[in-house]
């Protein structure tokens, strides 16, 4: 009864867990207030494609999660495979839950490597603070607590690199954007000259008269002919 409850609660907020880092790639803007009114729209839509995106647990997908939780919170994967015994249903939940989050991983990774290994860190710090949370409910000890506030340091850690990662693209995004806006400052009249030659010599080419002018040996042959 004991495991079961630990299991439960831990899986539950594994869950929550995904959920919130899937919500990482799209940080609250200068646009969030008007985010909220949309709120309720966006929520249904959720649940809309959640209902439709059912994922089946197949051998390959179960043996994919396995080795992720594996690599990643081996002490996960010991409880996962006693609730496989245990609470099948749970146990599908549980594996259906975790591949999203490893999916979402992968698109990281193609894109982004660093930012990979810092939300696979993310999630870790997670998965064991959850994990920790769920045996204080059950047990209360110093050497518990003592481990969840490490557990909760590490945690706060990996936050903090993912964020100043973030930070640092959209630096490397705004240096970017000053090198093209100075660029189109320094070179504005010379290309405004190009592109007004470009263009006065693309309209007389195709100006309709200036096309149907006939040759010198065909205006002959037209003017003499009856």
């Amino acid at each position: 009864m004991r495991l079961a409850l630990i299991l439960s609660v831990a899986i539950a907020a594994l869950a929550a867990a995904g959920l919130l880092y899937a919500q990482s790639d799209s940080a609250p803007t200068a646009g969030s207030a008007s985010s909220k009114k949309d709120g309720p729209k966006r929520e249904s839509a959720k649940k809309e494609s959640k209902a439709k995106a059912v994922i089946l647990v197949t051998p390959e997908r179960e043996a994919a999660v396995l080795t992720f939780v594996q690599r990643n919170h081996a002490e996960l994967a010991e409880l996962l495979a006693a609730l496989k015994t245990n609470d099948p249903e749970q146990y599908e939940r549980a594996v259906r839950d975790i591949f999203r989050t490893t999916e979402r991983l992968a698109q990281i990774q193609e894109r982004d490597p660093l930012q990979y290994e810092l939300e696979v860190a993310a999630w870790t710090a997670q998965s064991r603070v959850e994990l920790l949370a769920a045996k204080l409910k059950m047990e209360s000890s110093d050497e518990l607590i003592k481990q969840l506030r490490e557990a909760l340091k590490t945690q706060n850690q990996a936050r903090v690199a993912l964020l100043k990662h973030e930070r640092q693209k959209f630096a490397d995004r705004v240096s970017k954007l000053d090198t093209e806006i100075a660029r189109f400052e320094r070179d504005r009249d010379p290309a405004i000259e190009r592109q007004l030659k470009l263009l006065v010599r693309i309209s007389g080419e195709g100006r309709p008269g200036k096309a149907a002018k006939l040759p010198s040996k065909a205006k002959k042959v037209q003017t003499t002919s009856p």
